[in-house]
């Protein structure tokens, strides 16, 4: 692709390459980030939620937008509050980041935590430290109210280049230690997602059911290990879960994945030509949590309307607090500690299955 020389003139307010801009979307403050590939759109008064990962050439934006949709900030009043926490009331789609905890709410040094943890609700400050047509980085920044955790966030967007380098931080600023678990949770969706897709992962994996079926119309038999990706189902019949069903399928299921030496993943349409991949460091999130909703989820709050995948790197498994504390799989920070990470989420070009990402996070095939 040639290189677009934008000559000598003033930048700070450019429609063009690299820029940022902060606007407010149904009440909340939203920062833009775009490139000349991609374009996120973070809600910082919201957790950090991306709820836009989109690839410009194709106008295709690979976050899953939940029926509920997202709410105005000022009309969140609800008939009566949930004893699991609001998460579900207030579950948008696209990628949360979830922390001090997953699914099953806990009390854990007499903070009582809801579904989801606590992060996904608090609002971020943010700051930016590159802003130029060749590249951008900001600085999120926010600190917690029932855990004792100070984050920090750097987001960098290149010219040119179809994928962000998220580096982050989690200070413990207690007196105490303190036990938890960390994990991001973006949600696939349409247009992309279709029984077209598929996902690719490391070789040699070992996957692990989950032990509850939510849904009532799980088809995987419960709490099972087995060989990523191929299953029994519950009639007996090999499945290849690396293959995403259509929606007609109606069923809805989740598993853990473990085992990893390289930290990446790839979802890809060949029929599109495109394909949305994560890189994560496996000291930090040592497994992989997949939800599949092919329009099996019924009650509350989807009723049948979620098509989606998550594709979740996480820090320990199972998703219950108290289960994780008796295996021994959380992460710890002593007083007045920190912990350190890195990932990258890439948009790629790809009309057939990867084997991985090479340093320019181009994918292998």
């Amino acid at each position: 692709m040639k290189k677009i020389i934008y000559g000598n003139c003033y930048h700070y307010n450019r429609n063009y390459g690299c820029r940022l801009k902060e606007v407010i979307y149904k009440g909340y403050r939203t920062l833009i980030l775009e490139n000349e590939k991609i374009r996120i759109s973070i809600l910082i008064d919201k957790g950090s939620d991306i709820i836009e990962f989109l690839y410009k050439p194709e106008d295709i934006d690979f976050m899953w937008q939940s029926p509920l949709g997202l709410k105005d900030k000022k009309s969140n009043i609800y008939t009566k509050n949930r004893n699991e926490g609001s998460f579900l009331d207030e579950y948008e789609g696209g990628w949360q980041e979830l922390l001090p905890s997953m699914v099953a709410s806990h009390n854990y040094k007499n903070s009582e935590i809801g579904i989801m943890g606590e992060i996904f609700s608090i609002p971020w400050n943010y700051s930016v430290l590159i802003d130029d047509i060749e590249k951008i980085k900001i600085k999120l920044f926010t600190r917690m109210v029932r855990t004792p955790f100070y984050i920090e966030k750097f987001i960098t967007l290149k010219s040119n280049q179809s994928f962000i380098e998220i580096e982050e931080e989690i200070f413990n600023e207690a007196e105490e230690e303190f036990k938890f678990m960390w994990g991001h949770h973006p949600a696939i969706g349409i247009p992309f997602l279709s029984e077209n897709c598929f996902i690719d992962l490391p070789d040699g994996l070992i996957g692990k059911t989950y032990h509850m079926d939510l849904s009532d119309k799980n088809i995987l038999p419960l709490n099972v290990n087995f060989n990523w990706p191929f299953i029994l189902d519950k009639k007996g019949q090999e499945i290849d879960l690396s293959k995403i069903m259509s929606p007609d399928v109606i069923t809805d299921f989740r598993f853990s994945i473990e085992g990893f030496k390289n930290g990446w993943y790839g979802i890809t349409n060949p029929m599109l030509g495109v394909g949305f991949g994560f890189k994560w460091d496996i000291n930090v999130f040592k497994y992989l949590w997949i939800w599949c909703s092919y329009k099996g989820f019924f009650n509350f709050p989807f009723y049948g309307r979620a098509y989606t995948i998550a594709l979740e790197p996480w820090s320990s498994i199972p998703d219950n607090f108290d289960d994780v504390l008796k295996l021994g799989s959380e992460l710890t920070l002593g007083p007045r500690r920190s912990l350190k990470t890195k990932y990258q989420v890439i948009v790629f070009k790809a009309n057939k299955r990867i084997r991985g990402f090479n340093n320019k996070s181009e994918p292998i095939f």
